[in-house]
C-alpha cells in the first residue's frame, strides 16, 4: 500500500509540475533565453498505430511530456512521499 501512495504522490507532482511549465510558457515572452530552456520538452511516445481486428480497427497511443518543471515535480514529489514514510 506505501508503494501506491509514493507513486500516486510523484505522478500528481509530475503533473502539477508539467501544468506548471505550459502555464509559465503562456507568461514568458518568447525572445527571453528561459522561453527556450521551457519549451524543451522530451517526448517519448508508445503507439499501436493500427490494430486491425475483422469487425473493428482500433488505434492506440500513450505520449508523455518530459520537461524541466517535470522533472523538478517528479524529485519534489519523490522527497514528499519518502519523508511521509
Amino acid at each position: 500500500m506505501k508503494i501506491l501512495y509514493v507513486l500516486t504522490v510523484i505522478f500528481i507532482s509530475a503533473m502539477i509540475g508539467t501544468a506548471l511549465n505550459e502555464l509559465l510558457l503562456l507568461l514568458v515572452p518568447g525572445h527571453w533565453p528561459a522561453y527556450e530552456i521551457l519549451a524543451s520538452s522530451l517526448s517519448p511516445a508508445w503507439r499501436v498505430e493500427e490494430l486491425d481486428v475483422i469487425v473493428a480497427t482500433f488505434n492506440f497511443g500513450v505520449v508523455f511530456n518530459f520537461s524541466i518543471l517535470t522533472l523538478l515535480g517528479i524529485i519534489t514529489g519523490c522527497f514528499l512521499s519518502l519523508r511521509k514514510l
